[in-house]
């Protein structure tokens, strides 16, 4: 008793719910203020306001709203081992958390997409990507797409009820509609191909344009060493971007694909993979904004007050690596 809540369904120690409470909560401050950072420059700065970065803008949004409107429920659960609210509620907090989950996976898809057509197929980048109203028609379907993949089981294709394994409120993956559950992977598995084919096929093609580079500058070596490290920066930052989506969507897709089949997993597992999936919020503005050299600026001139603008210490290098892996130049 001494040890335990004596009201934790779950019987877990004092000491483990403080410390899972905790660390959800640093997950959730640190989910709003970085992509709040990315929302506040993008839209106070207008040289920010380019097509890639309309994409980013928006895959911020995703993640403040699931910061703010589904963490703390996931919060709360975690506090008091069990479902406190009403199941009105519970379907409510089910139903954003998948929107905004389905909306993040497609709007990184765009993303990859738009890195892809900007460094791979030049020629028809201006057909696909004319304009930032393109942009925003784009981020338009993916909200709208996102709310009908989302919301079948509100009309009853499907079942949301709380999981005291996972400790939120999310789609019956046991007991739902099969066909739904095998609609939502569908989705899942094309939205992680296409981001991995995509990035696969930009370094593929840096390396080949780097290599063809530094055999034409071989007799004097410095293009072949300014290329290089931009070849090893592609690598990095394509690497980065991959891992990071295995690393917080693949245990939790996992789990439900398991517990769909009938397969069983502890309960230490599941609820892993519930903060792994939480915590692609607060790692998608370090990926696609901190690591951005054009938001770094940005930062450094929005702390700064107005003072930053003048220092262009390895702007060459810094200009080459961004245009590769954070399409920008000539954007309208």
């Amino acid at each position: 008793m001494s040890h335990t809540m004596s009201q934790d369904p779950l019987n877990r120690l004092r000491a483990e719910i403080v410390l899972e409470v905790t660390f959800a909560i640093l997950v959730c401050l640190a989910s709003v203020i970085g992509n709040v950072l990315v929302v506040y420059v993008v839209n106070k700065y207008s040289e920010m306001q380019t097509i890639t970065n309309i994409l980013i803008h928006n895959l911020a949004l995703t993640d403040i709203i699931m910061a703010t409107l589904n963490m703390p429920f996931w919060i709360t659960s975690l506090y008091s081992g069990k479902w406190i609210l009403s199941q009105e509620c519970c379907e409510v907090s089910a139903t954003v958390q998948h929107t905004m989950g389905l909306a993040t996976s497609l709007i990184m898809s765009l993303i990859a997409l738009n890195r892809y057509m900007k460094v791979v197929k030049r020629t028809i980048y201006i057909k696909f990507f004319p304009s930032k109203r393109a942009a925003w028609l784009y981020c338009g379907l993916v909200w709208l797409v996102s709310v009908l993949f989302a919301t079948p089981p509100l009309y009853g294709w499907g079942k949301m009820n709380f999981d005291s394994d996972f400790l939120l409120c999310t789609f019956n993956w046991k007991d739902g509609h099969f066909s739904f559950v095998i609609l939502l992977g569908g989705f899942f598995d094309v939205t992680m191909v296409g981001i991995f084919y995509s990035y696969w096929k930009i370094y593929q093609t840096v390396k080949e344009s780097t290599d063809n580079v530094n055999a034409n500058v071989l007799q004097n070596g410095v293009g072949a060493t300014r290329f290089h490290r931009t070849d090893i920066d592609v690598l990095k930052s394509c690497f980065t971007v991959v891992c990071f989506f295995l690393i917080t969507w693949f245990p939790i897709a996992v789990c439900t694909f398991t517990i769909t089949i009938g397969g069983r997993l502890p309960h230490e597992v599941r609820k892993v993979s519930v903060y792994l999936f939480f915590a692609s919020s607060l790692v998608n503005p370090i990926i696609y904004g901190i690591m951005n050299p054009q938001f770094k600026g940005a930062f450094k001139k929005a702390f700064s007050c107005g003072r930053y603008g003048s220092d262009n210490t390895d702007q060459s290098h810094a200009r080459v690596a961004a245009v590769i892996i954070h399409p920008r130049n000539n954007e309208t």
